[in-house]
């Protein structure tokens, strides 16, 4: 399984322009094989000094802004005070329930995710925000 994720990782750099060898490519790696999908900036610093990458805070923050101007990282909108980044770069859509701070990804038709809102907004009335992101284009 590391294999693939590494294999698959390296793929995405090529095919983004990027290196796929290196510190960018091993922090890659790294948020693949993360358990969860969702990582906050602490969650990725803790993730990318188990990885012995050795990466300042500056140079990690340069490290995903690349990765995220390349479609290869997203950053979730987020009720915390830190970031959240998404390591699936497909689009897809998300629930965030604000007392545990759990984000699912919902990876569904137009027409599910119409029905999901629709019976969240029917199951608590007045306790469901939604907002739209609209990604910039290649984004």
């Amino acid at each position: 399984m590391a294999q693939a994720v590494e294999t698959a990782a390296r793929g995405e750099l090529r095919r983004a322009g990027l290196p796929a060898q290196g510190k960018l490519a091993r922090l890659l790696i790294a948020l693949r094989a993360a358990a969860e999908t969702h990582l906050t900036r602490g969650e990725i610093d803790r993730l990318a000094a188990a990885a012995g990458l050795g990466l300042s805070a500056a140079e990690l923050a340069s490290q995903l802004a690349t990765l995220e101007q390349h479609g290869l990282l997203a950053r979730l909108p987020s009720t915390g005070t830190e970031p959240v980044f998404d390591t699936v770069p497909a689009p897809h859509s998300h629930l965030l329930y604000e007392e545990t701070a759990q984000v699912v990804d919902l990876d569904v038709s137009p027409e599910t995710l119409i029905a999901i809102l629709r019976q969240a907004l029917a199951e608590r009335p007045g306790e469901v925000d939604i907002l739209v992101r609209f990604r910039r284009p290649g984004g």
